[in-house]
């Protein structure tokens, strides 16, 4: 499940500090967001499953308007059979600036049947601030705040929003530092093409997207293979929306996707939210001389 949030779910005309330069910073793509940054508030509701046929889960997007920022809230759990075998819930909150759309704070909680897990993250310019609390089934809860001195970086869906906003021509290769949780992740779109795809019982013109994940040491910015995901696709519409309209993944247990049901526009009230009652995360206290 959480090899799908990559799908479901910078620089920003900045410069990315990273101490000593790796050689991947070359890869990341410059410059700010794109022409299209609208977006309309809105709830999409997806199917997820495993081997093409099984229905194993559900996940909910919702985006919302929140005064400067940007508000999205997701959600997942399995279902069915599948949770009878995996107990799985997940809940996520995001939030953005609305003008460069820039991550500024995440809040995330999943929880399985040994044990619930729960991150702060603070996204400043040249440092990113997580907070970590894990609560074992049996156990005692353990907390811990890390600070990465690099930045910028984005979050899940400040990254999928950056995406949709650029042009978005065959061939193109979009790369960016995200943190979906408490780990950084050099992550790469390819636009691989047009193709059509069937939603609500009308052919859909659709973009390719192929995705690449590679994780990143926080300490010594050295890459390594994400093994829980080997390669991943995401198709989405090919309009001023550009809605995500499905998604597969070979992951470490098989193959899983995700399947648009269900989109609507969200207006009046129902555009609108606040903002949760912190956004930022402290980082610790200096070591003791």
């Amino acid at each position: 499940m959480r090899a799908l949030w990559f799908l479901l779910l910078g620089l920003l005309g900045h410069s990315l500090t990273w101490a000593g330069t790796p050689e991947w910073v070359k890869e990341l793509t410059p410059g700010t967001a794109g022409t299209q940054r609208r977006v309309p508030p809105c709830r999409l509701t997806f199917d997820v499953g495993w081997s093409h046929v099984m229905t194993a889960g559900q996940a909910t997007l919702t985006v919302r308007e929140a005064g400067a920022f940007w508000r999205a809230d997701a959600s997942a759990a399995s279902t069915g059979l599948a949770r009878a075998l995996w107990k799985y819930d997940c809940e996520m909150t995001s939030i953005m600036h609305r003008g460069d759309l820039r991550a500024h704070y995440l809040q995330h909680q999943e929880t399985d049947s040994a044990e619930t897990c729960r991150y702060r993250v603070s996204f400043e310019r040249h440092r990113v601030i997580t907070e970590t609390q894990v609560q074992p089934v049996k156990g005692a809860k353990a907390t811990s705040t890390a600070v990465c001195p690099y930045g910028p970086m984005d979050d899940i869906l400040s990254f999928i929003l950056y995406v949709r906003s650029l042009e978005l021509k065959n061939g193109q290769k979009i790369t960016r530092v995200v943190q979906p949780w408490d780990t950084p992740y050099l992550t790469t779109f390819e636009v691989q093409g047009r193709e059509t795809i069937e939603y609500g019982g009308q052919k859909r013109p659709c973009i390719k997207l192929g995705l690449k994940i590679r994780k990143i040491d926080r300490n010594t910015l050295a890459l390594s293979a994400y093994k829980k995901m080997k390669t991943a696709t995401i198709w989405v519409s090919d309009d001023e929306l550009r809605i995500p309209i499905e998604m597969n993944a070979s992951v470490f247990v098989g193959f899983m996707f995700a399947r648009l049901t269900q989109f609507e526009t969200l207006t009046g009230k129902h555009a609108t939210a606040s903002l949760p009652a912190s956004i930022t995360v402290k980082p610790p206290p200096p070591p003791a001389p």
